[in-house]
């Protein structure tokens, strides 16, 4: 199908007369035959430096926002408010409409998967059309689909998801906003009923270089084209509180707050935590009050359940929710995921930095005697937080087996090396291959104690040195075992 008549409206000249357009897209690596490739500004780059490789793999026109001296093959338009308008183009072109859909957003230093996973199905148990974008790539009511990688996809790549999204009703999407995302504006103007922030804790000073700038990032979902002030759940960032500037107490004050712990709250809850079963909530929200039970282990997603319920209190009612009260609360693979074997339970969950990882071993330290446990650090990324992780985890694991974590383009040795930095070895062995620290591990583990294997999670895959290996930590437990778990 020829989209160029979709396109026509915003062309004010008829240079694109007699053009054949299939496709559209901001990355000149994935320009098709007949592609229309839109020049705008990147992270470190403008898209105009990549025109000469979008003709060459097919593009049939160019629209930039940057005038271009030079005579080219192809026509291509310049119109300066680009950036205003792609919003108005991606929908034209995927003949989608705004009223199609209800964007809600989800950021945080931790939390951002399992919150949005989560509210997605819960609108999926009340049998309405639903998607996820983030970490686990996309789903599509109940299919997945792969997306390029990144937590947050641009919004072009968001468009090409939503394309097979026209049902017969609104359909949500969640979408997981990183602090990468926020601080590039990578998803425009996209029209958000709600957002939620969940926690703000040190992580990507790599990218980020300093903790302001990363917490101006997360706090500018604020910024976004909310219609309804974000919710922050302000007790996880009270510590931080008090050494904000002014500036980042004016997007505070824009927000709402979702607390346990301040009355004056516009969303207010309690939890009556249960470990080994149903625990018990009171929500009391400007839309939603209600008391319910969930069964979810670790306390911390029960947070996280209460920040989704909180982001779609608008939509959904007191009795829906009940109704979806007796349903098993569908968690992430790979986030909190319990394996119930018969050698003893086994944890699996993401987390990657000291924060994360303090979450989950002191919640377990309160039920368990004898942690064992296997974490490595990521290749390539911040180093000032590979000590951190060891020291938190030498102050609640009995057992340690350290191991390798997407190393990417540098050694074992040096991310092992910089963990051990001020840390005791007591305790600990170094093991490079994962697959065999993961073993080691296992031989630890009995009916009383409990093997948390952390880092990884949902993934399915090894980087090393630019390759990909196959390895997936769930997986890698039931091969070594030889049977399923429960």
């Amino acid at each position: 199908m020829n989209k160029l008549p979709l396109i026509k409206p915003f062309i004010n000249t008829n240079v694109f007369d007699n053009l054949f357009i299939s496709s559209i897209t901001d990355d000149s690596r994935d320009v098709k035959e007949n592609s229309l490739f839109i020049a705008r500004q990147g992270v470190g780059s403008h898209g105009n430096e990549f025109i000469r490789d979008a003709i060459h793999k097919g593009a049939s026109c160019i629209i930039t926002d940057k005038k271009i001296d030079e005579e080219l093959d192809i026509p291509i338009y310049c119109f300066h408010n680009l950036e205003d308008k792609i919003l108005e183009i991606l929908y034209s072109f995927y003949d989608l409409s705004e009223d199609d859909f209800i964007f809600y957003g989800v950021t945080g230093t931790n939390g951002k998967t399992t919150t949005a996973f989560m509210a997605h199905n819960i609108i999926r148990v009340l049998k309405r059309p639903s998607v996820y974008i983030g970490t686990l790539g996309a789903i599509i009511n109940d299919d997945h689909l792969e997306t390029k990688g990144n937590t947050t996809p641009g919004i072009f790549e968001i468009f090409q998801i939503l394309q097979d999204c026209k049902f017969q009703q609104k359909t949500s999407i969640f979408i997981e906003i990183s602090s990468h995302a926020l601080a590039q504006k990578r998803i425009g103007n996209i029209f958000f009923l709600q957002t939620v922030l969940l926690n703000i804790q040190s992580d990507h000073l790599d990218y980020h270089k300093t903790e302001a700038d990363y917490i101006n990032a997360k706090l500018s979902i604020t910024e976004l084209n909310n219609k309804n002030p974000t919710i922050i759940l302000i007790d996880k960032i009270q510590d931080l509180l008090k050494n904000f500037s002014n500036d980042q107490k004016k997007q505070l004050s824009k927000s709402q707050f979702l607390s346990a712990n301040n009355d004056s709250a516009a969303f207010k809850y309690s939890i009556e935590y249960n470990p080994d079963g149903r625990s018990k909530l009171t929500l009391n929200f400007p839309d939603l009050c209600l008391d319910t039970q969930v069964s979810i282990f670790l306390k911390f997603n029960i947070d996280n359940y209460v920040a989704a319920i909180a982001l779609i209190s608008n939509q959904i009612s007191k009795d829906e929710l009940k109704s979806i009260e007796g349903n098993i609360i569908k968690l992430p693979q790979g986030r909190g995921e319990i394996l119930r074997l018969k050698e003893g339970k086994i944890l699996i969950d993401f987390a990657h930095d000291h924060q994360s990882i303090k979450n989950i071993l002191s919640e377990i330290a309160n039920y368990y005697d004898e942690i064992i446990l296997v974490f490595g650090c990521g290749g390539d990324r911040d180093r000032s937080k590979r000590s951190k992780m060891m020291e938190v985890a030498q102050d609640f694991a009995s057992k340690i087996f350290f191991t390798s974590d997407n190393n990417r383009y540098e050694s074992f040795a040096s991310i092992a090396s910089d963990a051990m930095v001020g840390n005791s070895h007591s305790g600990i062995e170094i093991v490079e291959d994962r697959h065999e620290a993961i073993g080691l591990a296992l031989q630890c583990l009995n009916k009383e104690n409990i093997l948390v294997i952390l880092g990884k999670g949902h993934e399915t895959y090894m980087d090393v040195s630019g390759k990909k290996i196959p390895f997936n930590d769930k997986d890698c437990v039931l091969e070594i075992l030889g049977h399923e778990a429960h």
